[in-house]
C-alpha cells in the first residue's frame, strides 16, 4: 500500500519553510512508488536524475524508457492536474499538493497545448475542464469560434514576410511631422547626433 503523503495537509506549507528539504511522493511510470527527499530549491531535472538512480535499484526498472520521455505531473493549487515541460523549475515554484508528483509518458500531439491550457486557467483563477463540465451549446460556439480565429491569425503570422515579422514584434514609432520636436532642439550639437556605443564586456566604447 502506498503511505500517505508526506507533506502536513496545511494550506500555507509551500509559504512557509521548516527546513531545507521536503520528501516528495513519486509515482513512476512503472508502478513503482519511490518516496524521494530534495532540497527546496531543487530543479525538476535533479529530481527526475535521483529517482531513475533510485529506480535502478528497484524491480521492474527495465520498463522505463529514457529520462527525456517523461514529464511531470502534479495537482496545482486549482485542483487541476499540470504538466511541467520546463524542468528548470525548482520544486518550490510549482508548489505541488501534498508532495505528491507522477512521472507520465511526453505527448506527441499538441506539446504546448497542455501548458497554454494550464496558463489560461491560472489567468481566469477557473480550471478549463470546468468549462468542460458545463455542456453549454452557446459557450461551446464561443470557444469555437476564438479558437478559429486564433489559428487563422497564427496562419496568416505564419505566411508573413520578414519585414513584416520584424514590424510586428518591433512596431516602429512614426513622429506626426518632418520637423525635429523644440525639445529635442536643445539636445542636437550643430544639427548633429552624438551617438556613444559600447562593446560589451570590454571598456571600448
Amino acid at each position: 500500500m502506498v503511505p500517505a503523503p508526506s507533506c502536513p495537509y496545511t494550506w500555507d506549507y509551500w509559504t512557509s519553510t521548516p527546513s531545507d528539504y521536503v520528501e516528495l511522493t513519486c509515482l513512476m511510470p512503472n508502478s513503482i512508488y519511490l518516496p524521494v527527499t530534495v532540497s527546496w530549491d531543487a530543479t525538476l531535472q535533479d529530481v527526475k536524475e535521483e529517482l531513475w538512480d533510485l529506480a535502478g535499484k528497484m524491480p521492474l526498472f527495465g520498463m522505463l524508457r529514457e529520462m527525456s520521455g517523461y514529464v511531470f505531473q502534479f495537482i496545482n493549487s486549482l485542483a487541476v492536474p499540470e504538466e511541467v515541460d520546463d524542468e528548470n523549475k525548482r520544486v518550490r515554484d510549482i508548489r505541488p499538493v501534498f508532495g505528491v508528483l507522477m512521472i507520465i509518458e511526453r505527448s506527441i500531439d499538441k506539446p504546448g497545448e497542455t501548458l497554454l491550457n494550464t496558463q489560461i486557467s491560472r489567468l481566469i483563477g477557473k480550471g478549463l475542464n470546468d468549462f468542460d463540465s458545463l455542456r453549454s451549446s452557446e459557450i461551446n460556439d464561443f470557444r469555437m469560434r476564438m479558437r478559429c480565429l486564433a489559428e487563422e491569425s497564427l496562419i496568416k503570422r505564419a505566411q508573413s514576410t520578414p519585414l513584416e515579422r520584424l514590424k510586428y514584434h518591433c512596431p516602429p514609432r512614426l513622429a506626426d511631422s518632418s520637423s525635429v520636436p523644440i525639445t529635442l532642439n536643445s539636445h542636437l550639437n550643430n544639427n548633429c547626433f552624438i551617438l556613444v556605443t559600447k562593446v560589451a564586456n570590454t571598456e571600448v566604447s
